[in-house]
């Protein structure tokens, strides 16, 4: 397994392996227009404009998703070197697996020396092709059986006896990773030391279930119940310190209440409404399901991503029955569903009107179109009632 670490990569990379890249030039005119707009933008630094001769924009979403775009060079160079190797191309395909997200890439193979290789044709590519260089001393080669740390994750191959392959994988989240939301849990209790209980509760969900739901696919459960305990421990701390000569039995009363089988649940009222901090073991654990083959989301198949949605467990009953009935298209303006597209049930005839909750009254619709349809449809609606009022009064 090759582990990889560029040096100053989003500082060095150069334009043109984006510009230049498959992906890019198979864009849309505008979309290529923008992309160059973001890389040669520019800085204004102290009232001063410096023009941008390398690197990319950093700090937001941008900025992995076009290291991506300038990595599948890469991927496709190493595939080109894979198919020269003796034996069936796609045997010798299968064999190299590439992974990759903006400036991390894990290479993995069975063979210690394709490895080395790989590290030497990689180490020449980046150099040649975008620009920068690999960093030796974070770069590194070792077993899969150690384990590793990528995105968060600690993948590692454990040996067992009841398959063929002689190991199973297991992924789970990394100890730097749980160590980092601890600390994060940690310093948003102590520094709302004073405030209210609804406060808190407001602050930690968002932390809570984002962290938790990057790690829903894997192998998370006793982790996620090892970190709730965590989060009690100092939730019961600052409870009490708030109420230093209070009983504990008192300060239990007030904080955590009871609900179901669960004794110890934080939680408020406000206005009148349950107001309850969330819990990691809440959120339930979903296998991930692997794309096919070399798709990419950046390919264009919106035909695939859309219908990829039937088969995400994710998503909800009602959403995968109207994807295949609409053959993965919104049904206003035509156009399919991509894969991160905001996804809305709708009734065609509105409730309001006397719609019924029927799969034949249904219709699946991006975000925006629905907004534009109710507005319509409640304009509509008043027009109905307005009329119908001059009616009674005649």
């Amino acid at each position: 397994m090759l582990e990889g670490d560029l040096t100053s990569f989003f500082d060095n990379i150069a334009p043109e392996a984006i510009l230049e890249s498959e992906v890019i030039q198979r864009t849309d005119k505008k979309t290529y227009k923008q992309i160059k707009a973001w890389i040669e933008a520019g800085v204004i630094d102290k009232g001063t404009f410096k023009p941008t001769n390398k690197g990319t924009p950093q700090g937001g979403v941008i900025s992995p998703l076009l290291a991506n775009i300038a990595f599948m060079g890469m991927e496709t160079m190493l595939n080109e070197w894979v198919c020269t190797w003796k034996g069936t191309k796609a045997k010798n395909l299968r064999s190299l697996t590439t992974v990759i997200y903006a400036d991390d890439f894990v290479i993995l193979h069975k063979d210690r020396e394709v490895v080395e290789e790989a590290l030497i044709r990689i180490a020449d590519w980046c150099k040649t092709e975008m620009g920068v260089e690999l960093n030796m001393d974070k770069t590194h080669i070792s077993h899969t059986s150690s384990g590793f740390d990528f995105l968060g994750f600690n993948i590692r191959q454990y040996p067992v006896t009841t398959n063929k392959k002689g190991f199973k994988t297991l992924i789970k989240p990394s100890k730097k990773s749980i160590k980092a939301h601890c600390k994060s849990i940690k310093e948003v209790i102590r520094k709302h030391r004073s405030v209210s209980q609804g406060v808190v509760i407001d602050k930690l969900n968002p932390i809570i279930a984002g962290w938790a739901n990057n790690f829903s696919h894997v192998i998370s459960k006793e982790i996620f119940d090892a970190v709730d305990s965590q989060v009690w421990i100092k939730l019961w701390q600052w409870s009490k310190r708030r109420h230093p000569y209070k009983g504990l039995k008192w300060i239990k009363n007030k904080y955590f209440k009871r609900i179901g089988t669960r004794k110890w649940v934080f939680m408020t009222k406000v206005k009148d409404k349950a107001h309850t901090l969330k819990k990691h073991a809440d959120t339930k654990i979903v296998r991930h399901i692997k794309v096919k083959g070399t798709k990419h989301v950046y390919d264009g198949d919106k035909v695939y991503w859309s219908m990829r949605g039937q088969k995400d467990p994710t998503v909800s009953t009602s959403v995968r029955t109207l994807l295949k009935k609409q053959d993965g298209k919104c049904t206003w303006c035509n156009r399919h569903f991509r894969f991160d597209d905001v996804m809305e049930v709708d009734h065609i005839k509105p409730k309001m009107e006397g719609g019924k909750d029927v799969y034949i009254n249904l219709q699946l619709l991006h975000g925006h179109c629905h907004d534009t349809k109710t507005r319509k449809d409640r304009k509509r609606y008043e027009r109905e009632l307005l009329t119908k009022s001059d009616w009674v009064q005649v």
